[in-house]
């Protein structure tokens, strides 16, 4: 995408916030010029390149190497001198809008900025960053955009990718680190039950009160019936296994009449001791009783503590191994292959029309 500026946000404000904005990309260029000056300078400096220039231009040559070249010192001075006027200004005004909580601040905070200022060895390279720098002022104040450019969507996606990269490991590494300190039995799971479990104990158990209620009337009508058939035959296989019951059979008419009787009878009653205890499950008047049951049943069952913390411990566990492979997975990488899919698709479609 191309370069773009919106100027027109500054309309209306205040003049110095313009006069600013002109510094700022005077400065821009005249850093690109003088960064320019110096990788030119250092390339001068080999011998096959004045050769080049010597045989190419010979009067643009013997100018640079006599004048620039031999006092180049000399000329990135000017540079700096620039720099650290812009420099005291900026100061200044930060001094007096109170950008900082006190005067001295605004050196450290820049500091890159002087010390790009000294003019020797690998200090000069510091001035890229004040570029970066008042870029990234006039991207803040929405002068411009460096996403729209093709740099900095570039800068922007290969920024997503590494954080990302980064932190998945970062996440990781602690995951891992949880596990071992879980499968080793120190002190974790000890403070899981105690801090995390126990202190929401009676939640946890009028969330499964409600859901075990729900589910009761949910499914009780669907399974009434297959109820009733199940107890009208345990009762005939009952009577059939017994003593007393082979000689109820054996009486003549009244025998199978009195068995199947006595079946209709438990069916019945089986199932009307059903439907009222679902209804006295679900009546609120005894919602105190069933989260007492099972507050009982969670202490009962937490009496053999070593097996309990063998479930809880393989439970956490697993449900770190499939956090870890969610974590594991490279969004951006998905992201890239969903654009270079639809890129493809596109193609196919204008290749089609054409």
């Amino acid at each position: 995408m191309a370069w773009r500026l919106h100027p027109e946000r500054l309309r209306g404000g205040n003049p110095l916030d313009l006069l600013g904005l002109l510094i700022d990309v005077f400065m821009i260029l005249l850093v690109v010029v003088n960064l320019a000056l110096i990788v030119f300078d250092a390339l001068f400096a080999l011998s096959w390149v004045q050769s080049q220039l010597e045989n190419a231009t010979p009067a643009f040559f013997q100018f640079y190497h006599d004048t620039i070249h031999a006092d180049f010192f000399y000329y990135d001075l000017w540079f700096v001198a620039v720099y650290l006027t812009e420099f005291m200004i900026r100061w200044i005004v930060a001094i007096a809008r109170g950008t900082y909580h006190r005067w001295f601040f605004f050196p450290f905070v820049h500091w890159y900025d002087l010390l790009g200022c000294i003019p020797v060895g690998g200090f000069r390279w510091l001035r890229t960053l004040r570029i970066i720098s008042l870029l990234l002022r006039l991207q803040r104040i929405g002068v411009i955009d460096l996403r729209e450019t093709y740099l900095g969507a570039t800068a922007v996606k290969y920024y997503k990718v590494l954080v990302e990269e980064i932190s998945d490991r970062v996440v990781l590494n602690v995951l891992d680190g949880v596990q071992r300190e879980i499968r080793q039995g120190n002190p974790l799971m000890q403070r899981i039950q105690t801090e995390v479990l126990q202190p929401r104990q009676s939640d946890l158990v009028d969330y499964a009160a409600g859901r075990l209620i729900a589910a009761a009337e949910a499914t009780h009508a669907d399974y009434r019936e297959p109820l009733g058939h199940y107890l009208s035959r345990l009762t005939d296989d009952a009577l059939a296994n017994t003593r007393s019951g082979a000689r109820l059979a054996a009486i003549p008419v009244a025998g199978p009449r009195a068995i199947a009787l006595i079946g209709d009878a438990v069916r019945d009653v089986g199932v009307a001791l059903m439907d009222q205890l679902i209804q006295d499950i679900a009546n609120p008047d005894h919602r105190e009783t069933v989260d007492q049951l099972l507050n009982d049943l969670i202490e009962h069952a937490a009496g053999d503590a070593e097996q309990l913390n063998a479930l809880v411990r393989d439970t956490l566990l697993d449900v770190i191994d499939q956090i870890k492979a969610q974590v594991s997975v490279q969004n951006w990488k998905l992201e890239e292959e969903r654009a270079e899919a639809e890129r493809r698709a596109a193609r196919a479609a204008r290749s089609r029309h054409t």
